[in-house]
């Protein structure tokens, strides 16, 4: 079974294919269950190509459900096809989730779609290990915006550097970065230390 992922601010799409049955069910849950080790609460999941569904896949989605009841997280499902869907009827599941006929519309109105520069750069920082401070009173920020700019960018986030700039707080030596020039742009200068 392959399962693609992609992450929408704090929500964690999930789209299986194929079957989701006792043989394959247990690549889903272990997909949710790592997603869910790492602080993901909110989910999409997408059976679009999801050709049939066992009480094994109805086992694995109710035990996310139930998981993040209570205002934990979320989960809503998309894409279901109509015998897939009779599954869910049949089962009683169809009043347990928020049903979505795709996964753009299961997004589109997500509280938790997008995630704000800051809250990102907060969890890039954690997760590189860098150090936090108070500053003025706000939330904990970031102390190595450098590396925590870098993880945003290999998070594909973009980063207010206004923001950056008012709530961090610099250490060691201040560093200037002049833009970058093409090799067809004539009116580039050498840098001292160019050879």
């Amino acid at each position: 079974m392959n399962i693609l992922q992609e992450t929408h601010g704090q929500v964690l799409l999930v789209a299986p294919t194929g079957r989701l049955d006792s043989e394959t069910s247990g690549e889903l849950e272990l997909v949710l269950h790592d997603a869910g080790t790492i602080g993901r609460r909110h989910f999409v999941i997408d059976l679009a190509a999801v050709t049939y569904v066992s009480s094994a896949g109805l086992r694995v989605l109710l035990a996310l459900a139930k998981r993040l009841d209570g205002g934990v997280g979320s989960v809503r499902l998309c894409g279901l096809s109509a015998s897939v869907r009779q599954v869910f009827d049949i089962a009683g599941f169809t009043a347990m989730f928020a049903l979505f006929p795709n996964r753009h519309g299961a997004l589109e109105q997500h509280p938790h779609k997008l995630d704000t520069s800051a809250a990102l750069m907060n969890t890039a920082a954690q997760l590189l290990g860098v150090e936090r401070e108070q500053a003025s009173g706000d939330a904990d920020v970031p102390r190595d915006t450098v590396r925590t700019e870098a993880a945003a960018h290999l998070l594909g986030v973009a980063v207010n550097h206004d923001d950056l700039q008012q709530r961090s707080t610099v250490v060691g030596p201040a560093v200037s970065v002049a833009p970058a020039t093409t090799a067809t742009d004539s009116s580039a200068k050498r840098r001292p230390g160019d050879n």
